[in-house]
Parts: structure tokens; C-alpha cells; sequence
């Protein structure tokens, strides 16, 4: 006997939910640091440019993919090797500079889309919210598209965009 009634499925507790595991990198060279690092290090030891923060790892970059550290202010703080190369600018001259400057939503007709995706951004770098995708460009290309996991990251607290292909 067929029913038009839904499934009922188990859905879990949220606060049952384990935890995701953080893992520590480069915020310059995106490599996991060496073991062991001097005590209280915070510089990279692989490449001496980055310091080394901490993300979950469903958020953290993966081997060669292009990164953004985003402070409260919406500012970029760090970008990793391949950010550069994909924005097109190096480090120093990014830095302080409002995200906007070099990321933008993806759909030139969003609207409200810089507004999203800067209340995203803020929201992770303040910490506490879930980790999202969401689609971005660099600000006034057509045609380049980047899957981006943007969550939070730290210490100090900031945004972590990782720049994927789409």
C-alpha cells in the first residue's frame, strides 16, 4: 500500500554534533608548519613569511589553493602565494585594503550581493558562524568565477576565504 505522506527521517541534535577538528598553516605559503616548532612560534618555519594560524579542516586550505585572511574591519591581513597570483597583486599592497577592493559576488546582478557577501565575510571573522560557499570574482573581471569556502579563522579572529575552481 503506496502513501502520500512523507518520510519521516531522524534528523540530529545540532549540539550533539562533534566537533571539527582544527588544523594549523602558513598564512603565507598555505603549508601545514613542521613538527616540532619552537615553542610560542608564531612565523612559519617552512618559508619565514607567514604566520601561522588555525582553521577547522573542512574550512583550511588544501595544497595549492589560493587563500584571504580578512580581519573584523573587512581589511585583508594576509593572502597566501596563490591569492597573489590570482588577484593579481602582491602581499604588501594588499593588506589593509577592504576585501571589496579584490572580491566581489560572482553575479553582476546580485543587487544586494556585496552586501551578502560582506555580512558572510563579518560573520566568520567575528567567529561562530558555520562555515559557507558561496561564489565570488575578482572585483571587475567577467568570466573568472572561484568557488570560495569562507569560516573563521585565527588567532587573532578573522575570515579564512579559500579560492576554489568553480
Amino acid at each position: 500500500m503506496s502513501s502520500n505522506r512523507p518520510l519521516l527521517r531522524l534528523v540530529p541534535d545540532p549540539g550533539s554534533a562533534e566537533p571539527v577538528p582544527q588544523v594549523s598553516f602558513c598564512g603565507h605559503c598555505g603549508q601545514a608548519p613542521p613538527t616540532p616548532m619552537a615553542p610560542l612560534a608564531r612565523v612559519c618555519a617552512r618559508c619565514g613569511l607567514g604566520v601561522v594560524i588555525s582553521a577547522g579542516a573542512d574550512v583550511a586550505p588544501r595544497k595549492g589553493e589560493a587563500f584571504v585572511i580578512v580581519d573584523r574591519q573587512l581589511k585583508l591581513c594576509g593572502l597566501s602565494r596563490g591569492a597573489e597570483r590570482v588577484l593579481g597583486v602582491d602581499e604588501p599592497e594588499a593588506v589593509h585594503r577592504h576585501v571589496s577592493d579584490f572580491l566581489e559576488p560572482a553575479d553582476a546582478e546580485a543587487g544586494q550581493g556585496d552586501e551578502l557577501l560582506q555580512s558572510i565575510i563579518a560573520g566568520a571573522a567575528i567567529g561562530g558562524a558555520e562555515p559557507r560557499n558561496i561564489v565570488v570574482r575578482p572585483t571587475g573581471e567577467y568570466g573568472v568565477r572561484y568557488a570560495a569556502r569562507v569560516g573563521s579563522c585565527g588567532p587573532p579572529e578573522g575570515a579564512l576565504i579559500v579560492l576554489g575552481t568553480v
